[in-house]
């Protein structure tokens, strides 16, 4: 079964990097530029996985994170972000993130995360 993804960056280049990335390891990847974006997607469509930016204009990633988390309990979430500090780990962590990832990570860095997120998510669903 193939795992649906949906990855939410304002920075366009890392948005399509990203799905290049995990499109090319078998995920189906649906991408938004905003947060608004992406909550109207996750409210019409079922993802697995939700990766996202926390510094975006709209909202913060984990402004996103916490309304996904009043929503919809079965998304697993996945930061990535530039401000890779110990508070905001612990945010993350707290509203629910299995992994974090520190700008810039590499293709690798990426893929271990998500796949390590969804099989954390599909153990706890068995």
């Amino acid at each position: 079964m193939e795992e649906n993804v949906l990855v939410v960056d304002d920075e366009e280049v890392i948005r399509d990097v990203c799905a290049e990335i995990l499109a090319g390891e078998g995920y189906l990847v649906t991408t938004a530029s905003t947060g608004q974006e992406a909550l109207h997607l996750v409210s019409e469509n079922s993802y697995d996985a939700v990766v996202t930016d926390i510094m975006m204009p709209d909202m913060s990633g984990l402004d996103l994170l916490e309304v996904i988390r009043s929503t919809s309990i079965d998304v697993t979430a996945i930061v990535i972000t530039g401000l890779g500090t110990f508070d905001m780990a612990t945010k993350s962590d707290r509203l629910g993130a299995r992994e974090f990832v520190v700008k810039p990570f590499t293709p690798l860095e990426l893929s271990r995360a998500v796949s390590k997120a969804l099989a954390g998510k599909n153990s706890k669903a068995v």
